[in-house]
């Protein structure tokens, strides 16, 4: 008997589907792996077993579970009464940390999670431009609520044509309508972007995106793609918010928006922001960020905005990503990790490869060449992926599988040189028994029937 199956039982009886979240059921395993206890890089199932976290809380733990600096943050926070929905010193203090560290970053406001900072900042665009429509990235995710819940997880037959994406909805419930405020164009096409812009630019109130498609795995935006973002944005008085939810202080405390040397007027931070604890942040330019009330029309509030236990939490890890030699050791973990998995599917000829930057990065499946937008992503083979990730947590690596999807995985920075070289011994013995089984060479990826969907059109 397995307690984890056991609790899966007896979860199913109260809660929805058995989970708090509906993308909790790990379908490589059919269940969720519940766990017991977490610290540093690793975490302990109800069964004892021991796994290498390489879901990380989907990349909200970036320093690692546990972490003392943010221990000690949240005692002395709890310690003071943790009295929410009032201001405290901690509020002020933590602002103007991030806005001296986020370039876009003159004035902020807190939210409890990323759906949440990207569904005030959109209202805000809306209030500052006085227009109504956006431009949103095909395949981009921006959080649960109905206004951005289209175009995500597109079935590669549903697509349409890359100069008129299908406004798939990525859930029943969404009332009718909404997607016609929405303007969708391909990842990195340039010539696209600016026939959008042409047609709509002066109805947009802004352009939302992932500066860095993590989202999908890891896909790094063409120079060109970015540099007529920036310009387009400008030139239609249409404005540029890079949702930062993902990849916020992956590869520098400065974010992508510094990584990538392109500075949006509005951007989204989450996950990392927080230290591990419930907590996202919205802001930008002081002009914009003055229309909120009380000093604007638009409205923001929340009785757990700006949770001083959260606020506490996420002062420390910022204070931390900071700290001299952070992202030298990152760098230096991500190097050895994703050039040794990739060594590993070589040598065990499985149509595989790994695109990374900094602590986060995708495994994509059949592509047989680099993802570049949502239509390579969709390639990708789900099957092979559950697969491959049924076999890692069989060697003691947790990744998550996200419906088996081109997705994200990540470390923490607690991951020491070491542990890499026993993480990919470990994944090396996995990936070897799926070469044994045949699941994921070229040949059986796209053969007939092996569950990979086919792309509707090249890129």
């Amino acid at each position: 008997m397995s307690r984890v199956t056991d609790q899966f039982a007896v979860a199913r009886q109260y809660l929805a589907g058995g989970v708090s979240a509906s993308t909790r059921v790990n379908r490589a395993l059919g269940h969720p792996l519940y766990f017991d206890r977490a610290a540093g890089c690793r975490v302990w199932d109800l069964d004892g077993r021991e796994y290498y976290d390489l879901c990380c809380s989907h990349g909200a733990t970036l320093l690692g579970h546990g972490d003392p600096r943010v221990r000690q943050a949240v005692d002395q926070a709890l310690d003071r009464g943790a009295a929410c929905s009032y201001e405290n010193e901690l509020h002020a203090e933590f602002a103007q940390l991030l806005c001296e560290t986020v370039p876009c970053l003159e004035r902020v406001r807190f939210t409890g999670s990323g759906t949440e900072a990207t569904m005030h900042c959109l209202r805000l665009a809306r209030a500052f431009t006085g227009r109504s429509r956006l431009l949103k990235i095909e395949g981009h995710f921006h959080g649960y609520h109905d206004q951005v819940m289209y175009s995500i997880g597109t079935p590669a037959d549903r697509l349409g044509e890359e100069s008129a994406p299908t406004h798939h909805p990525g859930s029943t419930g969404i009332a009718p309508g909404l997607d016609q405020q929405l303007v969708l164009v391909p990842f990195n096409r340039v010539e696209l972007l600016e026939r959008a812009f042409a047609r709509h630019g002066d109805e947009l109130a802004a352009v939302i995106c992932e500066p860095v498609y993590y989202n999908a795995g890891c896909i790094l935006p063409d120079r060109e793609f970015l540099k007529a973002l920036r310009e387009l944005t400008a030139k239609h008085g249409t404005l540029l918010m890079f949702d930062e939810v993902l990849s916020a202080f992956r590869m520098g405390p400065g974010c992508a928006q510094e990584y990538l040397q392109v500075t949006p007027d509005l951007c989204t931070l989450g996950k990392a922001v927080g230290g591990g604890f419930p907590l996202s942040v919205f802001g930008g330019r002081r002009d914009i960020m003055a229309r909120l009330m009380p000093e604007g029309d638009c409205q923001h509030s929340g009785t757990y905005n700006g949770h001083p236990v959260a606020v506490a939490a996420g002062l420390a890890a910022v204070t931390a990503y900071k700290s001299p030699g952070f992202y030298d050791h990152i760098h230096a973990v991500a190097g050895k990790l994703y050039s040794g998995l990739n060594e590993i599917f070589t040598r065990h000829h499985v149509s595989a490869h790994v695109q990374g930057l900094g602590a986060r990065f995708g495994i994509y499946f059949g592509l047989g060449g680099e993802a570049h937008g949502y239509r390579d992503a969709v390639r990708h083979s789900r099957p092979a992926m559950l697969a491959f990730i049924a076999r890692a947590i069989d060697h003691g690596v947790y990744f998550h599988d996200y419906g088996g999807g081109a997705c994200h995985h990540g470390f923490c920075a607690a991951t020491t040189l070491n542990d890499v070289d026993d993480i990919l011994k470990r994944l090396d013995a996995a990936v070897g028994q799926l070469a044994e089984s045949g699941a994921a060479t070229a040949a059986a990826i796209n053969a007939p029937g092996s569950g990979r969907p086919e792309p509707v059109s090249a890129r």
